[in-house]
């Protein structure tokens, strides 16, 4: 097995490299300048360094002050790092990435600029490929999930194709759920999905299910309080900061799920996604638990996060690991709907930016920088919004029946 593994890691990576050596999404140019803001010295007022620049700035005519809306482990993680990779190359391939991509687009030192400054993000992709072979006992089911992971559309896209650090989040989840049900170190498990909170939010709603695998109320209680000072820890020292606050804390990302509600009155409704999520905690709760199935209910979760919330792209990197370990525990029988899955993740993409997709090889093909959006290139005129519902629909279907067949094993307990 070790032969099969070695030929599937060295493809896997081939792959990679060639992905992030071609392509280029306009959010790394934010990633990359946020390194450069952070090594001026801009530490604590990292948030507000766009809000006090002089008006007239050439920054501001590109980027909005509102420009760093994420928490800011992230950023000062990727920042000084991409800031440290981008060492070796010119000013001239710097100052354009920033100021004017289309002058460099063609130049072999971007494509390797954009290499470079996405390589960090293999450590963690591969870091999650591992955990999940070590997730299962049998050689078949091990080789198989590497495979899975290895190979899988979506983490090759947002992590590779898009620069988007989604990868980090997902592996800390997958490593909280390893240390859980393979080391029963649930100290350290709630320790890195506050850890994975400080990158994005989504690990936050794991943690009550973490807690709820140990018997005594102090242990539960322990588990969240270290979720949760972990992932506050993080953010305190930018509580003061008033772009923090305004982008980051409670940016328009954070509070998406939210949207999905049900009137009761002219001014009150009752919310879908906290209703849901706190009836998922109650059966829980009164549900009794093998370790094992941990997974299941982290699953769970994410999923009825993305059933009442617009996803953007990168955030089904989250589910994709849950989604691996069900199609090895159920012997790939529920393809079609992974299959389905991926059909209106696909889908979705097509109605986003054009950067997203017809634009994003322009790194090998600059022409392609102007490209129109899919269905514009094609001369096909279709109704966004109705569009989108549609394959939203289809994901809820799939979606639904996941739950359904995990609620039903949990009743069955």
């Amino acid at each position: 097995m070790k032969r099969k593994i070695t030929i599937i890691l060295v493809i896997g990576i081939l792959i990679r490299l060639f992905l992030a050596f071609s392509t280029f999404h306009p959010d790394l140019q934010v990633f990359y300048y946020a390194g450069e803001v952070i090594a001026k010295g801009n530490i604590l007022n990292f948030y507000d360094y766009l809000r006090n620049l002089p008006p007239g700035d050439p920054i501001l005519t590109i980027y909005p002050t509102n420009l760093f809306i994420y928490p800011p482990l992230f950023y000062f993680f990727f920042g000084p790092v991409s800031h440290l990779l981008s060492s070796p190359f010119s000013y001239n391939i710097l100052h354009n990435f920033i100021f004017g991509l289309s002058m460099v687009l063609g130049n072999l030192q971007l494509n390797l600029f954009l290499l470079a400054i996405k390589l960090p993000y293999l450590a963690f992709d591969l870091g999650i490929a591992f955990l999940l072979f070590r997730l299962f006992e049998k050689p078949k089911n091990k080789l198989l999930a590497f495979t899975l992971w290895i190979f899988n559309p979506i983490n090759l896209y947002a992590t590779y194709m898009m620069g988007q650090f989604d990868v980090i989040p997902t592996f800390l989840t997958v490593l909280a759920l390893f240390l859980a049900v393979k080391k029963e170190k649930y100290f350290y498990s709630a320790l890195f999905l506050g850890l994975g909170a400080s990158f994005k939010i989504f690990p936050v709603l794991l943690l009550v299910p973490l807690a709820l695998v140990r018997k005594k109320w102090i242990e539960r209680l322990i588990i969240i309080a270290i979720g949760a000072g972990t992932y506050i820890l993080g953010i305190l020292p930018f509580f003061n900061s008033v772009g923090f606050r305004s982008s980051a804390f409670v940016a328009g990302q954070t509070t998406k799920s939210l949207y999905a509600t049900l009137p009761i009155s002219g001014g009150e409704a009752i919310i879908y996604f906290p209703l849901f999520i706190l009836f998922l905690y109650m059966v829980f709760y009164y549900s009794k638990l093998g370790l094992e199935r941990l997974w299941e209910r982290f699953f769970v979760i994410l999923l009825m996060f993305f059933i009442f919330t617009h996803i953007h792209p990168q955030w089904f990197t989250w589910l994709t690991p849950f989604l691996v370990i069900d199609l090895v525990k159920s012997g790939l029988k529920h393809w079609p709907l992974v299959l389905i899955l991926l059909l209106a993740w696909f889908g979705q993409l097509t109605f986003f930016d054009p950067s997203l997709t017809t634009r994003i090889f322009s790194p090998i093909n600059p022409s392609l920088i102007k490209a129109p959006g899919v269905w514009e290139g094609l001369g096909i005129g279709l109704d966004v919004n109705s569009s989108r519902s549609i394959l939203q629909t289809l994901f809820v279907a799939s979606g639904l029946y996941y739950i359904y067949f995990y609620f039903a094993k949990e009743r069955k307990i």
